[in-house]
């Protein structure tokens, strides 16, 4: 017989909100691929400008939502029954969904379903005042307002449609403390693997590209208000360096953010320097000094761990989340009492005072080790196995 299809489903892949779940998705494809199944990637709307992105070079994608629809509306209507996925969905395609709304999207299908759990929606289960905090753009704000509507009913279907799965991932260790009692379940951990492209390489080119000469502290990710780059900010401000602090990455934080800086007094030593290629990002990381995650509990944080794996040091909060996961006290960076900002002063200090980089190489490297492709393409790849081998997969039905 055959091997299966992989459908890979989520509900949208936005260059203004590209992530690491987008570019996980992309890892597992080819990770299906080189064990010999094939695979698409399918989105309720696609931003036309992915489709050169890259990340998805040489993968398979399909936009599902209704042609007549656009944007928030087609997605919207995709989780209603609006889309072509009965066109595309055969018997023998494995699901793998990567949301609770995609779960919602394909209830109606009888196929092998697995579901890689990244969080819990956060537009569930946070509290009001947080929940607003994540809600910034049209999309998280329709589902915050439908959440203080519909929230109690969404949330029985949400922990249902989990429980059908036959098999489901969780990010970290962190992610699976807090979701296998709320759901129930005993989810697998499988860490989101780091492309193996992701090794110590430095280029002079680059950094002259964003005009940095010599030493500098990094971070990157989504410019947005959950990901608190505001207390970085603060704690770079409290520090004593004199290195500047390189921010990438795009969203809509950046004006208040430079308004911040300014108030600050730090200015002329933080450097936004919007969107970054791969490969640019690879250098980036490469050449600073520490890479510093500010975001309060992260599910998993593959900016941390892209981040070891090219010799960069972290500092994190010491909050038991997935980039504290991540890092080895004293071994590969340091962790900050949580949302202390004069302690994360202290260790940015400590860091670039002791030469922690230059003086930790070799353990800063091992320590990436666990989440490299080799290391999670076994977990991933066997846990599917385990959970479809009982099944035949003509019909998704026991054996």
């Amino acid at each position: 017989m055959a091997k299966p299809r992989f459908l890979l489903i989520y509900d949208f892949l936005h260059s203004k909100d590209f992530g690491g779940l987008e570019q996980l998705m992309a890892t597992h494809a080819r990770m299906l691929n080189d064990a010999g199944y094939k695979t698409k990637l399918l989105f309720a709307d696609i931003d036309p400008i992915m489709y050169k992105n890259e990340i998805y070079q040489g993968l398979e994608l399909e936009e599902y939502g209704s042609k007549k629809l656009s944007g928030t509306l087609k997605i919207m209507s995709s989780i209603l029954g609006l889309n072509n996925l009965k066109h595309i969905i055969k018997p023998n395609n494995i699901i793998i969904s990567y949301s609770f709304p995609v779960n919602m999207t394909i209830k109606k299908f009888d196929n092998i379903k697995i579901n890689y759990v990244n969080h819990f929606p956060h537009w569930l289960y946070l509290k009001i005042p947080e929940r607003w905090v994540w809600a910034n753009n049209s999309i998280r704000k329709i589902a915050f307002f439908y959440s203080l509507v519909l929230g109690p009913i969404t949330k029985h279907y949400d922990q249902k449609y989990i429980k059908k799965c036959d098999l489901v991932f969780m990010n970290s260790k962190f992610t699976k403390r807090r979701l296998d009692s709320l759901y129930e379940i005993n989810g697998i951990v499988s860490y989101p693997p780091v492309d193996s492209i992701f090794k110590p390489s430095i280029s002079n080119n680059i950094l002259d590209k964003f005009q940095i000469k010599g030493s500098y502290l990094f971070s990157s990710g989504r410019i947005i208000p959950d990901k608190r780059i505001d207390l970085l900010l603060e704690a770079y401000a409290k520090s004593k360096q004199q290195i500047p602090l390189i921010i990438s990455g795009k969203g809509s934080e950046l004006n208040n953010l430079n308004r911040l800086a300014e108030q600050l007094n730090i200015k002329d030593k933080v450097k936004f320097v919007g969107f970054v290629t791969t490969e640019e990002l690879i250098h980036l990381y490469s050449s600073a000094e520490a890479y510093i995650m500010p975001t309060p509990k992260e599910d998993y944080g593959l900016g941390t761990v892209q981040a070891i794996s090219c010799g960069c040091p972290l500092i994190v909060w010491d909050d038991n989340g997935g980039s504290c996961e991540q890092c080895i006290d004293g071994t590969n960076g340091y962790k900050a009492k949580p949302y202390d900002i004069e302690d994360m002063a202290k260790k940015i200090d400590l860091c670039i005072d002791s030469k922690f980089k230059e003086t930790h190489s070799k353990e800063i490297l091992e320590s990436a080790r666990i989440f490299s492709e080799e290391e999670q393409r076994d977990i991933f790849i066997n846990g599917i196995i385990s959970a479809i081998k009982p099944k035949d997969l003509n019909t998704g039905k026991e054996q």
